[in-house]
């Protein structure tokens, strides 16, 4: 096939045009991970006090107050050996008193609910701003529901994303969701109140959450078969490293105005840049019928990778099964009529649900084991920091575990190690603790070998028309295994490993029914249901006896390929 013959003469050499498209889809990758948990921040918990107008002399306005004062005692009853936060003495003195009154005498044995509070830093989050302290009736439930309200924009965003990527580009999907979420961004730093914030903390992961899955896909496209999987790992790590970066600027910027000022202006700096150099996929271009195009695109990559020549393609020749032939009563080309015909096959439908059902396991185990683990003490900005880079050693080493033993075995083996380590947590003993720290952790770090190898199996397994739809359908029913995650330290308190018991059942039965996925390895993308029917069937017959010659005739070709690219034919 000529365009495939085309793609695999230009991914041969890796060149500047690949290292400047892979680069741009990284920044993409970086700011997506900037926005993805910059809640995290904006709801940071403070310490507190009870404002006290008697004696603080300046209202506790100040940016940065004292929160032991040495007339503290005199003030605030004591809870638990410590200063109440949420409770204060009633005062026999009026407020306009000067400070010269702030003693014993000014206040009696009586207490009442603060109706202020005074911070460390005021401008720390919206809990310090607002005064969203849990006392009395509380509004702890509010800075709670930011993350939820959070997740579900993401829920509602990632197949949107996925439908309108396939059905209008990568590209322009990609850059249109980073204009809007950089604007949402910044008009969400200037919120004047916490409603107005927590509505456009719904609507802004509906732009910014299918970013990561165009550029992986994108990414995916333009590179060679044997090199997927590789890509699949560098997303991972240059997302670890985002939200690393996320840490490092939150901890110079305790100020969560700024801070979604900084993430979020910076990705709209960059978009001229993305809209100048970052390329269409050609995939996507030459199912859409939009040859010539991919043809320019083509002849481009191989100037930038200074090449003697370019690639001549004869395109009133090309067959490439799958691509849309645009035309009124073409039903069969469209979206929904490959959907269709997808649901239609038994293989595919089954292999769609159990894609869906990894990717729900993933994320409820993988956010269950940061939820209920991390408790470590002392700076919370390097502890987050951290916890996010923990994900890239597991990345790094998914690369070689796929080589070696292919997706299919590298993610259901990664899923039930960490199920083993899940279900003896429960067995470890609790006056070593530090073996159950270490099962936690290789939990964890085989959730991440599954999370990567699901990325690369879930863009490999479908027809090129619907292959971003399917991929974030099933990213998006992962956001349901984020959303149960939240609430397993409740299960804590009828038994204390009850949650890990149940993140280890989640992860067993998966890993089974991983066993069933197709061992795709570096087979060429499917174009067509049927092609994605028949992956893993080419492996299987190598095994036993040769491949049967093709039943459709040759397809013409007319290539003239430079050299540098034939010696690698």
């Amino acid at each position: 096939m000529e365009f495939e013959s085309a793609m695999e003469a230009l991914s041969k050499r890796f060149g500047r045009f690949h290292l400047v498209t892979l680069s741009l889809i990284s920044m993409i990758y970086i700011f997506q991970a900037l926005f993805y948990l910059s809640y995290v921040f904006t709801t940071l918990r403070s310490d507190h006090r009870c404002l006290i107008p008697e004696c603080d002399q300046d209202g506790g306005q100040r940016a940065v107050a004292e929160l032991q004062p040495s007339w503290l005692p005199l003030a605030v009853p004591l809870a638990d050996g410590s200063p109440d936060p949420c409770r204060r003495f009633v005062p026999v003195v009026p407020v306009d008193m000067d400070s010269s009154t702030c003693s014993a005498e000014a206040f009696s044995n009586l207490t009442q609910e603060c109706a202020q509070w005074v911070y460390p830093n005021k401008e720390l989050s919206i809990m310090t701003e607002w005064d969203l302290t849990p006392c009395g009736a509380g509004s702890d439930w509010q800075l709670t529901l930011v993350g939820t309200m959070n997740n579900m924009g993401r829920v509602l965003g990632l197949p949107l994303s996925g439908y309108l990527s396939d059905r209008f580009g990568r590209k322009a999907i990609l850059l249109a969701s980073l204009a809007v979420s950089g604007v949402i961004g910044i008009v969400r730093s200037v919120s004047p109140n916490y409603w107005f914030y927590i509505t456009l903390e719904f609507i802004d992961p509906m732009f910014y959450d299918g970013m990561g899955s165009s550029g992986l896909i994108m990414g995916m496209e333009v590179l060679p078969s044997t090199a997927r999987g590789a890509w699949s790992v560098a997303s991972h790590v240059v997302f670890a490293m985002g939200q690393a970066l996320l840490g490092g600027v939150a901890w110079v910027l305790p100020y969560w105005r700024w801070l979604l000022r900084v993430i979020y202006s910076s990705a709209l700096l960059t978009l001229p840049l993305m809209w100048l150099f970052l390329p269409e996929s050609m995939r996507w271009l030459v199912s859409k019928g939009r040859v010539r195009d991919a043809q320019n695109i083509i002849r481009k990559a191989a100037k930038m990778n200074r090449s003697e020549s370019t690639c001549q393609i004869n395109f009133e020749k090309v067959e490439l099964s799958g691509a849309t032939q645009e035309g009124p009563g073409n039903d069969k080309g469209s979206i929904s009529g490959e959907l269709m015909a997808l649901l239609r096959s038994r293989v595919l439908a089954f292999r769609l649900f159990n894609c869906c059902f990894a990717w729900v396991a993933i994320m409820f185990v993988y956010d269950g084991l940061s939820i209920n683990s991390v408790t470590m003490a002392g700076n919370r900005y390097l502890n987050f920091i951290l916890v996010v880079l923990i994900e890239i050693p597991g990345a790094l080493l998914t690369a070689r575990l796929m080589n070696m033993f292919g997706r299919r075995a590298s993610l259901s083996g990664s899923f039930i190690l960490a199920a083993v380590c899940c279900l003896t947590y429960h067995f470890l003993p609790t006056a070593a603790p530090w073996t159950r720290t270490a099962a936690v952790l290789l939990a964890k770090l085989c959730v991440t070998i599954s999370f990567t190898v699901i990325y690369v199996l879930s863009a490999e397994l479908f027809p090129t028309s619907v292959r971003a739809t399917l991929f974030a359908t099933c990213a998006t029913m992962g956001r349901v295994g984020s959303v149960l995650a939240p609430q397993t330290p409740l299960l804590g308190r009828v038994l204390d490993a009850l949650p890990m018991l149940v993140f280890g059942a989640a992860a067993l039965v998966s890993g089974l029914l991983a066993l069933t996925f197709p061992d795709v390895g570096d087979e060429k993308l499917p174009d067509s249901v049927e092609e994605a029917e028949a992956l893993g069937r080419r492996r299987r017959k190598s095994t036993s006896v040769a491949p049967a010659p093709p039943t459709h005739p040759p397809v013409e070709v007319a290539l003239a390929i430079p050299d540098v690219f034939v010696t690698h034919l």
